[in-house]
């Protein structure tokens, strides 16, 4: 081979390496650095809970309609059934499980964009819950400020998220972000296994539970009210998260739940008491898992949108240099 055959190769090849290092960069990482299409994701929460006995309250026994402080477990499921280019159909199910077994699963499914988390149409064909705001999670390096909002299964409504610091989980660097939403309970699945109304005796056996004031109210308003008395419910959600400063992902999460029945007496919503209250975090197991899954995602992340690009463009330029040089080195 010929010095300036040889050199021309080298020249090539340089051009060639350079020319992936900003495939890779510019077209590979922006792949990787979307929603996988094969996310399937289990967490679990444990705290306690306040919980309507339903059984009890069927058969008139006010004293145990009402379980308070019940060991719970949340078992959350998300995962991605489908993608279309950059939109993914995504799935979210929570099941709560009490001494007594595991209560019913309640499933959500949302049509998001794969870069920004947010909402995005959904796919020809697929049936998804309308919404605005993120849901699952924050979009990869999220922004430490207050523009995010999130969409409250519970409420159905999207609200605010609120920016508090930033802070370390587990040695990775982490955003803290509190959500309030308080509004009417329309969840299907919750409202099912409420009663929509009680028989005016059962109201009146639940009243020595009740604060005093709120006693006297029912009980000089009883005779007023239809049989059975119509129930109406709000929830109260709060949900305190920490998202991975560089992928987003969620390390640690605590939430409170809270639905309470409410009566209407004169025409004004009265609220009764709470029948479901959970307190709950992010398991230990879970914390760790989601912190080795951050650590692993953001390795390979850096892999892909730095090193391979920049180890390519390096040995990409020597290879040019080294041929351009051999190709106006002078033959003897």
């Amino acid at each position: 081979m010929t010095l300036r055959k040889s050199s021309i190769i080298l020249m090539a090849l340089g051009v060639v390496l350079v020319v992936l290092a900003a495939i890779t960069r510019w077209v590979v990482a922006p792949e990787l650095s979307k929603l996988p299409s094969d996310t399937d994701v289990t967490a679990q929460y444990a705290g306690k809970a306040t919980l309507l006995n339903a059984e009890a309250l069927k058969t008139g026994d006010a004293a145990h309609a009402i379980s308070r402080d019940v060991p719970v477990t949340i078992d959350r499921h998300v995962y991605v059934s489908s993608t279309d280019g950059d939109t993914a159909v995504v799935h979210d199910d929570t099941t709560l499980n009490t001494p007594s077994g595991p209560g019913t699963t309640k499933g959500h499914t949302y049509a998001i964009d794969r870069k920004t988390m947010q909402a995005a149409p959904a796919p020809t064909g697929e049936t998804v819950q309308s919404h605005e705001g993120l849901t699952i999670t924050l979009p990869l390096s999220p922004k430490p400020d207050n523009s995010y909002q999130y969409y409250d299964s519970g409420t159905q409504q999207t609200v605010p998220v609120t920016y508090v610091e930033k802070d370390i989980i587990d040695g990775r660097d982490a955003y803290n972000y509190t959500i309030v939403a308080t509004g009417a309970l329309k969840d299907p699945a919750t409202l099912n296994a409420l009663p929509p109304a009680l028989p005016k005796a059962l109201m009146a056996s639940l009243a020595p539970a009740l604060p005093p004031n709120l006693r006297e109210q029912l009980a000089g308003a009883l005779d007023e009210l239809p049989d059975p008395v119509p129930l109406t419910y709000t929830a109260n959600d709060t949900v305190n998260l920490y998202a991975d400063e560089s992928l987003g992902a969620t390390l640690d999460a605590a939430l409170v739940q809270e639905v309470i029945a409410n009566i209407e007496i004169g025409g004004q919503q009265v609220s009764l008491l709470p029948v479901l209250k959970i307190d709950a975090q992010l398991t230990p197991e879970s914390r760790s898992d989601a912190v080795n899954k951050a650590n692993d995602g953001a390795k390979k992340l850096a892999l892909i949108k730095v090193w391979v690009p920049l180890v390519l463009l390096v040995v990409g330029i020597t290879f040019f240099i080294c041929g351009f040089i051999r190709r106006r080195k002078p033959q003897l």
